[in-house]
């Protein structure tokens, strides 16, 4: 007998939830709509029209300019670079640093860079005076690195990114907190 009176009891609860919803919604839609704060209207002159200024006509570029992607379409398999496309033949020195500075570790012993090399997917440690891919390592801020090479110097900047939540391994439960 008590299973079925705790059932009843729930199904009137959610009965009375249901229907407390419904009226709340059916009085919403009945409401007339809010004007928004930022649009004043002059109640002295109803019915006046608000001047809209006219804008400039749109006039798209020449069909003659979007030749190029007629003849060789972006995704097509046999896309070849045009003639007049510098094509590379062999490895060239890259003047510029390519990397993502990963994180800065600050110790008593000595700071460190974590850096990622464009292409790469593990960091790499950089101590400040450590050669990098050409580059030396010669100033560590709390957001940045300075790099110099050649009489030339680059900063790198830290970028913060959220992290995604991690998700608990396969077959295991999180506890929450109530």
């Amino acid at each position: 007998m008590m299973p079925n009176l705790r059932s009843a009891f729930l199904l009137v609860l959610l009965g009375t939830a249901s229907t407390a919803l419904a009226v709340r919604i059916q009085d919403d839609l009945q409401r007339p709509p809010e004007t928004p704060e930022s649009v004043e209207l002059d109640a002295a002159a109803p019915g006046q029209a608000i001047e809209i200024p006219e804008l400039p006509k749109y006039e798209p570029p020449p069909i003659e300019r979007f030749a190029a992607a007629f003849d060789r379409p972006l995704f097509s398999p046999d896309r070849r670079p045009s003639a007049d496309e510098p094509v590379a033949t062999g490895v060239v020195e890259d003047q510029v640093l390519s990397a993502t500075l990963q994180g800065i570790l600050f110790a008593t012993s000595g700071s460190v860079a974590l850096l990622t090399a464009v292409g790469e997917t593990t960091p790499v440690n950089v101590s400040q005076g450590e050669l990098f891919r050409g580059w030396r390592l010669i100033e560590i801020h709390p957001d940045n690195v300075v790099f110099e090479k050649d009489d030339e110097t680059v900063t790198l900047e830290l970028i913060y990114k959220a992290q995604p939540a991690l998700e608990p391994p396969a077959g295991q439960r999180v506890k929450q907190r109530p």
